[in-house]
Order: C-alpha cells, then structure tokens, then sequence
C-alpha cells in the first residue's frame, strides 16, 4: 500500500488559522532578523499606523495609566495589528487552496502575498524577501509534513497529521523567534556610538565637564551622578522604532517669514563655532517622583548663530520646529534664540535614540520642546499648536521645579542617608529641605556645586543632587520640597503630569530595618 496524500489545507478552519498563525509570526521573526528595529521591519508600518491614528483621549488615559510603560505598550499592539493581517494574508492563501482543490497552491500565494504586504509596507521590497520566505516555509512545510506520512496509510489519520505537522512547525518557529532575536538585536543600531571628532574618549573641553561632574558629584546609590549615562538616559518620543537619518544625508532648513531661507548640512553645521554645556531635560508626562529627568553634556552650535544668516521677519514671534518623524512643537523666538542645534551628548556623537543626527536643546523647558531628527525651523507670526497640544496636553513653558527623592542608603551605625536630584530650569536650585516627621520641622540638606556655573550659556539649566543623613526611629515619614535661584519654594499642590507637569512634594516613608 502507499501512504495517503491529501491537502493540508482541507484540515479543519481551526488548523488552517493556526497554521496561517504561525506562518505570520515566522514572517516577522524573519523581518527581524534581516532588519532589525529598522524602518525596513515588518512592524514598523503598524507602528506608526497606532501613533498617527490613536485618538488623544486613548492616547492620554494609556499615558497616565502606564507612564513609562505606553510606549512599549504600544509596539506591542503594532505588533498585534502586524500579526493579525500577515495571518489573515496566510490563511486566505489557504483557503483559495481549498477552493481550488489544487495541491501547494498555498505555498506560492503565501510567498507572493506576504512580500507584497511587507514590501507595500514598508518600501523596502528587498527585506521583504525575508517575511515572505519564512512564512512560505511554515506553510510548505506544513503541507508536505501532512500530505505524506509514511508511519501511516489510513485516511481517517489525515487531520491528526496535519494537526501534528503544524503543532511541529509551531515549535520550529519558536526556535526560529529566538535566533531572529539574537540577530535582530544585531541588526539594530545601538547606543554604542563614536566619539567626537573619531577619537578613543571625549575631545578636551567635553572631558574637562565631564570630570568636574564626576569630581563634584555625591555617591548615592540608585541614583545617577551630576551626568547620566547615555545607556540610562530616559527616552520619550512619538516613535516606537526610532527613524535612521545618516548625517550624510541630513539637512536643516531655517523657513517661514525669514528674508532668506537658509539650509545647512551636518558639515556646515559641524563648521560653525561649537559651545558645549551641561543641559537638564525632565518629561513633561512623568510623575512626581519618576524617573524621565536626565542630565547630559551638549555639544552643539547656537541657533541665534544660524539666525543671522536669514534676517527673519521682527513680527516673526515663534517658530514651529519639525522632525523628520512627522512631530513638531512651538516655540516663541526668544526661547529659539537661547537654543542649540545638539550633535554630541557626553563627549560622543548624538545616538540615534537621541536624536542623531542633530536635535533641538532648549534650556530650561520641558522635555517635548527639545525636537529631536530636527529637519526644519519655521518662523512664523502666529502661534500655532504643536503635536502634543493637539492632544490636550500644555508642556511646552518652562518646566516646574520639583525635588526628588531617589536614594535611600542604611547605614550600619544606624543612620540613614536619603537623597536624589532637584532642578528648577533656568531659575537654578538654590536649596532642599527635608522634613523626617512629615513635614512639621524642615532641615537644610546638602547639595552638590551648581554646575551651571561651568556651563558655556548665559542661561544654563541643570540640576542638582541633594543629600541629608540622619538616625530615624523604625519609621519616618520624609519630605522634600526646592527652593529655586529666585527665592520660589516648590508648590505644595499635587497635581497629575496632564497638561503641564506634575507638581507637589515628594514623600516616602522610610523604615530603618525594611
């Protein structure tokens, strides 16, 4: 006797989904290793298809109920809405198959739908080579393992292979999900940029800022130093796949009501006179005592110095600065002419997730203002809403004062040491008070030199750190509030991140044996 063939495809509609199933997620285990966290990814389409689409008020809720945790939210559900329409594109391969009753039909109609989809999407037909192929291999494999078994020749057995043939195809995609994730990983570009200027540390006067943070910084533990690490840096954009802009290509267009546009590339830029000054960015959407408040050495060229070449309009009160990723926010004219056009951060080339090429640095306001893939600056003589003002939110003044409270190391003397960072913009810190019995008494705490004094800008923003050592009862409810450089105690008020900036005192309670 011989074994019994039959389509795999005439299997019951649940296998079929199945199989179309884990045909998708091959397809972008495939994508993935080819491309990485690319544009060219398969998921990067629907990616941006939820940022442009997801009305503000989901947007918002997903904000305040996730904080940090929205953005990865949303790559998964990209990759949801990915999932969904490579298994559908699959299993409607399948089912022409079993209507046209014709053997393998399926493998060619996977191959030629899912590049298409992949390609359609993401405009790069080549890495949509790598989809197609593995979800035709779920799929050819699939159908051979089912329509011939040679341990068995009885027909009523067909749908227990097929079952079993999918289950199998199943396992093997799992394993490749893990090698496409080790070479996707590969694949996307990382943080571990060059140095400036393509030597092995940071040029001079990147490196003098850089060593009088580090001499000048208190140890607290779980807290950054007076300079974060580029890897610890907080990150928040409208992105989950960051755009690749090589600065070769890059160029920035000064526009709008200007006597002469102007437009540079990155070696002009890198041309003109260079400053270099410590800058503090906080997020406008993180709460009271989170953690997106970071605070790096800059490396950059004035705007004010490129606005001398355009001679904009006297009426021109604001500017509108776009990004290559389709963001933009608004600035009035005084702000843009206290910025900087950034390409190092710490003595290194501007990383990718940072902006890279060039990004915007506007000291003293919320993080939102600070554009990064800067394209284009347009001067304007009405005030328009930027990309966050559209949905709701106010974040683009200056930013709040706000002390936090970070740091929390026991001693085994019995003494406690609490601490963390304050920061005021441009108003500077002028002091921290801490409170151990809930704010009824108020001590002076430590804080660390003011930075802003080796700054290279005339109105320098950076933070400070804070520390106050004390021996606790078992309990202390502790509270910390600033005092910024004009004199201005930190507001009591509590108030949520929406619109513009969370705001109150930071307490915890802290126990000297937790």
């Amino acid at each position: 006797m011989t074994p019994t063939t039959r389509l795999a495809s005439h299997t019951p509609a649940r296998w079929r989904l199945v199989t179309a199933a884990i045909a998708a997620i091959a397809a972008i285990s495939g994508s993935f290793a080819v491309s990485g966290l690319t544009p060219a990814f398969v998921g990067e389409p629907a990616s941006t298809f939820v940022v442009d689409t997801t009305p503000a008020v989901v947007v918002n809720t997903i904000l305040e109920t996730l904080g940090p945790l929205a953005q990865p939210a949303s790559f998964l559900l990209a990759l949801a809405i990915v999932t969904a329409l490579l298994t559908a594109t699959v299993l409607l391969a399948l089912e022409i198959e079993v209507t046209a009753e014709i053997q393998y039909l399926a493998v060619p109609l996977t191959a030629l739908s899912v590049w298409l989809l992949a390609a359609g999407t993401t405009g790069a037909a080549l890495a949509a080579v790598a989809p197609a192929l593995t979800a035709t291999a779920v799929v050819g494999v699939v159908e051979y393992a089912a329509a011939h078994d040679p341990l068995s020749v009885r027909r009523d057995r067909t749908p227990d292979r097929a079952k079993r043939a999918t289950l199998q195809a199943g396992f093997g995609t799992l394993s490749l999900a893990g090698i496409a994730y080790v070479a996707g990983r590969r694949r996307t570009p990382d943080s571990s940029v060059p140095y400036l200027e393509g030597e092995s540390r940071p040029p001079l006067g990147e490196r003098t800022l850089l060593r009088e943070a580090e001499s000048e910084a208190f140890d607290l533990p779980d807290a950054p130093g007076l300079v974060s690490e580029i890897g610890s840096f907080y990150t928040v954009d409208i992105n989950t796949i960051d755009p690749i802009v090589e600065a070769d290509d890059w160029r920035l267009s000064i526009t709008g009501a200007v006597g002469d546009e102007l437009t540079i590339d990155y070696d002009e830029l890198r041309d003109r006179p260079t400053e270099r000054f410590f800058s503090t960015l906080r997020c406008v959407g993180e709460g009271l005592n989170d953690r997106e408040m970071d605070t790096a050495v800059w490396t950059g060229v004035p705007v004010s110095e490129l606005l001398e070449d355009c001679d904009p309009d006297s009426a021109a009160t604001v500017a509108v600065v776009h990004a290559v990723d389709g963001y933009w926010n608004t600035i009035t004219r005084d702000e843009l002419e206290r910025s900087s056009l950034v390409y190092g951060m710490n003595g290194r080339v501007l990383p990718r997730e940072h902006g890279h090429p060039v990004r915007l640095i506007v000291p003293g306001n919320w993080g939102e203002v600070n554009v990064k893939w800067v394209t284009e600056i347009e001067l304007a003589r009405e005030d328009r809403d930027g990309y966050w003002e559209e949905r709701g939110w106010d974040g683009t003044g200056e930013v709040r004062t706000v002390a936090k409270l970070w740091s929390v190391d026991r001693h085994e003397d019995g003494r406690v040491t609490v601490g963390g960072h304050a920061y005021a913009g441009r108003r500077g810190v002028d002091a921290v008070e801490v409170s151990t019995d809930g704010d009824e008494t108020w001590t002076d705490a430590d804080l660390s030199a003011d930075l802003s004094n080796e700054s290279d800008l005339e109105a320098p923003d950076v933070w400070r750190q804070w520390r106050y050592t004390w021996e606790p009862p078992d309990e202390s409810d502790v509270v910390v509030r600033a005092i910024d450089g004009e004199g201005r105690l930190q507001p009591e008020d509590e108030s949520g991140s929406k619109p513009d900036g969370a705001s109150g005192w930071v307490s915890r309670t802290i126990r000297t044996n937790p």
